[in-house]
């Protein structure tokens, strides 16, 4: 349903969401739809939910269909001739079924839409949470009949969303059902959070929103801020396999790349041959409001690969295996320089241009900043 490691805030529907625009016609179905058309999110509905929402409406235009044949039924024997009304009624109520099943194939193939399938092989988990009546499920009337197999079904869907999804981005839950819901109507029942903590599953990553209206400014706050993470963690990345020297700068002097704020601990030049991310992006708005400009700030560890002058091994805090400091001696270069490697942890400051619209962020700046405290080799550049 959702590819690996695909950036994108899921908008899911619930049936009594959109129960009275059942194809998103109206402003906030059509906000909704937009926002997925441009990549702000992705709208997806459960299977359940579309064969649910064409039932309610071919039951709907049944029961109407029944009405209006009483009535033809009682204006028969009168001066008035009906038979021609009820063959061309009967004609454009057929129309109309076809109507049904065509208006909800456009909406499931707009820009941006998803169905996703019921899940597989959750017979079991059903019946097991029926009995144990774990929400969505719910006895009700003096007998206690059950309630809720649907509602497990999109619940059961949610999770699989959730695990094909990456970590850091959000589900928003579009129903005001409270099968779903604790008292109040704003979050997910205890019950449903206890499915979360068995899959190890942040209670944040599933936003409740009531409404169509409510998901689209939510899916835009989200959508935000997955760009910004995407543009940061893009141009750190970026620097993998970049070279780390000393080159000549402004004012005829020497000096490290623009984006170099640490020292080389133990080496001279090196290249960045592999990056760790360790935290999410944090981002603050900097200078006036309209500016748009926003850093943001994350820990990476970083494995520099370069050489090291022989004379400035530092052999009295190496033992046999080099595990008593981050430098490792990878071999000989030649009679003066091993090839060594090390890892340092660092600050990234990445500086983000948002004034061009989401889809057109673009990183200004990227700074790798030596994290106080950090560093214990001397801070050495070769002369």
């Amino acid at each position: 349903m959702i590819r690996h490691h695909e950036r994108m805030t899921i908008v899911l529907i619930d049936t009594n969401a959109v129960h009275r625009d059942p194809w998103m016609r109206n402003d906030p179905g059509t906000d909704l739809l937009a926002a997925a058309a441009a990549g702000e999110c992705r709208v997806v509905f459960p299977q359940v939910v579309v064969d649910e929402l064409r039932r309610q409406q071919t039951e709907w235009l049944k029961k109407h269909r029944k009405e209006l044949a009483a009535t033809i039924q009682d204006m028969r024997g009168n001066p008035v001739d009906v038979e021609g009304v009820a063959a061309t009624l009967e004609t454009n109520l057929d129309s109309m079924h076809s109507q049904i099943d065509v208006s909800f194939d456009e909406l499931v193939a707009s820009k941006g839409v998803v169905v996703a399938p019921v899940p597989a092989d959750v017979t079991e988990n059903l019946v097991a949470r029926d009995l144990a009546v774990r929400r969505p499920f719910l006895e009700v009337g003096s007998e206690s009949w059950s309630t809720g197999f649907r509602d497990a079904v999109i619940w059961e869907t949610a999770l699989v969303l959730l695990d094909e999804m990456p970590e850091d981005e959000k589900l928003i839950f579009v129903t005001k059902d409270q099968g779903f819901l604790a008292d109040g109507l704003k979050s997910l029942h205890q019950d449903l959070l206890d499915d979360l903590d068995a899959r190890g599953t942040s209670h944040d990553r599933v936003e409740i929103a009531q409404t169509t209206f409510a998901a689209r400014a939510a899916a835009g706050k989200h959508a935000d801020h997955a760009e910004r993470v995407r543009v940061a963690t893009d141009s750190l990345f970026e620097l993998a396999g970049v070279e780390i020297s000393e080159h000549l700068v402004a004012g005829g002097d020497y000096g490290m790349p623009d984006f170099v704020e640490f020292g080389l601990p133990w080496m001279e030049n090196a290249e960045i041959s592999g990056i760790d991310q360790l935290t999410e992006f944090v981002f603050e708005p900097v200078g006036a409001p309209d500016d748009g400009i926003v850093v943001g700030r994350a820990d990476a560890e970083i494995n520099l690969e370069g050489y090291t002058h022989k004379s400035d091994i530092p052999w009295e805090l190496l033992d046999g295996e080099g595990e008593e400091s981050s430098l490792s001696i990878i071999g000989d270069l030649n009679d003066h320089y091993y090839e060594t490697s090390t890892e340092i942890v660092i600050e990234v400051v990445a500086t983000i241009d948002t004034s061009g619209g989401l889809g057109h962020y673009e990183t200004q700046e990227i700074v790798l900043r030596e994290k106080v405290g950090q560093a214990d080799a001397p801070d050495e550049q070769a002369a």
